[in-house]
């Protein structure tokens, strides 16, 4: 279903796909078994992207400004896309119930429509939008770390924590603590209001007797 959709397409289609070759495969698609996807999608003839709505794969296309058709599965995948499509970059298509016709619109719409490639442009630009590159600011950081000795002082104090309370099993156990003591002062409470209504009904037999 979906390679008869992507043959129903005028562009050129790049699929990564394992297994056996689907026998609607169009002559404008081409299947590999890995591809470099950050390279493809930085390609400049690059028109949108098939995705599964994965964390990684989105930042890369909004990185490189691609609009994009999900088709999520599971996980983080749905409600990756769904902010996706909120901001008008890309759309969703229910795998569960998608047919050819409706991958077919949905991938003619994103690449036709101008408004998809102006919002993923758009958040592209916010990404972008940094005081220094990726690269120098990790070239930073390694630098800052060797002129400050291995620059313990951003060391994240949760690794000088004993084990017992790594786990937590100091607050478990004063949280068992609590709760044993209510249940101890409830059970003495309701014993307490047993007595005096009971016993005070025996007193009162005796007394009649």
């Amino acid at each position: 279903m979906i390679a008869s959709a992507l043959a129903q397409i005028p562009q050129k289609v790049l699929w990564r796909y394992s297994g056996e070759k689907p026998a609607t495969l169009g002559a404008n698609t081409r299947i590999y078994d890995w591809i470099p996807q950050n390279d493809l999608l930085g390609h400049p003839k690059t028109r949108a992207f098939i995705t599964h709505g994965g964390t990684n794969g989105i930042y890369e296309a909004i990185y490189h400004g691609v609009p994009m058709v999900g088709i999520p599965m599971f996980a983080d995948q749905p409600d990756n896309m769904v902010h996706i499509k909120a901001k008008g970059a890309g759309v969703i298509t229910d795998l569960n119930f998608m047919k050819t016709e409706d991958l077919k619109d949905a991938i003619n719409a994103v690449i036709n429509e101008k408004s998809y490639k102006e919002s993923v442009m758009q958040l592209s630009s916010i990404h972008h939008d940094r005081p220094m590159s990726p690269r120098d600011e990790a070239v930073f950081w390694i630098e800052y770390t060797m002129r400050n000795k291995g620059a313990k002082h951003l060391r994240v104090q949760a690794h000088e924590l004993t084990w017992y309370q790594y786990h937590s099993l100091d607050v478990l156990a004063f949280l068992l603590t609590i709760v044993l003591f209510i249940l101890l002062l409830l059970i003495k409470t309701c014993r307490f209001c047993f007595w005096m209504c009971c016993g005070r009904k025996r007193k009162t037999k005796r007394k009649a007797e």
